[in-house]
């Protein structure tokens, strides 16, 4: 008899779905048709290696509606509530539900508020894989952490599976005189007002840098996800490019890592990165190529981050054109191979398979 694992919502739930376990990986079971899906309250894959139904359901109401008999029906499920707004019906229709496991995917990489954590520890979750590093639910055994969670999300959500075809043929260019040295998109607004104050506080950086608002109108913001020309634009026909991470990079209590990391990695241009120190020295354990370390020997503390771009626009400042073209195209030649460690960590489906079947077994 097959198990069942279910996840309530589409927009988000599918995109994590198919990023743990691969879309190549999956049956899918529901009738391929857009008529058939704009009407209907679920879809169904079937993971053969795992022996196992993967349900979707569009909405709490779809799911609450759900025979309890059709679930009940398979060997154990694994319930993934996301939301922690309206979760009280969903535990008491499990009350009818035999053999199932409580489960919780953070995959946004977004902080955990203290209301958050109230709500998981009143659920009860039998398992939570988070994106997001936090000392309140570290110690807990049911607790796992993958800081690279968010990019199995992004590559779906974002858009970026359909882009991976073109990367073969996208040959990235060499450094461009006719450019910026620096590039670096910055909204600064409520808690990004940091990134203004960061700028302000690096001697020299408006003469070398081309600033970008990533959103400038209502298209913008309304469908940022979208953008994939303008961020080929943006990431590949560019110099060196300063990405800024979302939390403040004093910030070492909370760690995460988001899409605007991904892209820089994704597209396998020179970055230099504005982040924790944590997530810094985390991307380069994995062997993740980052700037930072060309201009500074190891980063201890929040000041040493400050200190890798201070060097850096000190360099661009002070080196002449031609070394600064020569030492581009070797910086590179090596950021290249960090598209290669982000695809072999996307299509590495091993660790998901093991913890998945592991849950289901036991």
């Amino acid at each position: 008899m097959d198990n069942i694992i279910i996840f309530i919502g589409y927009p988000n739930q599918i995109p994590i779905g198919l990023g743990l376990f691969g879309k190549e990986n999956l049956e899918y079971k529901s009738k391929f048709d857009a008529y058939t899906f704009d009407n209907s309250t679920s879809q169904i894959y079937h993971h053969p290696k795992l022996n196992c139904v993967i349900q979707f359901y569009m909405s709490i109401p779809d799911f609450l509606n759900e025979k309890d008999e059709y679930i009940n029906g398979f060997n154990k499920s694994l319930i993934f509530i996301e939301t922690l707004n309206n979760y009280t019906a969903i535990l008491h229709k499990l009350k009818n539900i035999h053999n199932h496991k409580k489960c919780f995917i953070w995959h946004y990489a977004e902080v955990f508020n203290r209301e958050f954590i109230e709500k998981i520890n009143r659920i009860g979750y039998d398992f939570i894989l988070s994106g997001s590093k936090r000392p309140e639910l570290e110690s807990d055994s049911i607790f796992y952490l993958d800081l690279l969670l968010p990019f199995r999300y992004f590559r779906y959500y974002i858009g970026y599976y359909w882009l991976e075809s073109l990367l073969s043929n996208l040959e990235l260019p060499k450094y461009d005189k006719s450019k910026p040295k620096l590039f670096s998109y910055i909204r600064a607004h409520r808690d990004s007002s940091w990134r203004t104050e960061f700028l302000e506080s690096i001697n020299g950086i408006t003469n070398t840098m081309e600033l970008k608002n990533s959103a400038n109108d209502a298209y913008d913001l309304l469908y940022p996800k979208y953008k994939h020309f303008e961020a080929i634009n943006d990431y590949v026909y560019c110099n060196f490019n300063l990405i800024f991470e979302t939390l403040y990079y004093y910030n070492n209590t909370e760690t995460f890592i988001t899409e605007k990391t991904f892209k820089g990695l994704f597209f396998g241009k020179p970055i230099i990165l504005v982040a924790s120190m944590d997530i810094l020295n985390y991307l380069k354990d994995k062997g993740f190529y980052l700037l930072n370390f060309e201009f500074i020997k190891s980063i201890n503390n929040s000041d040493d981050v400050t200190t890798s771009i201070q060097n850096f626009i000190d360099w661009l400042n002070t080196e002449t054109e031609e070394v600064i073209e020569k030492k581009y195209n070797e910086f590179l030649d090596k950021s290249k191979n960090n598209r290669k460690i982000l695809f072999e960590y996307l299509n590495d489906y091993s660790q998901s398979e093991t913890i998945f079947q592991k849950l289901l077994n036991n």
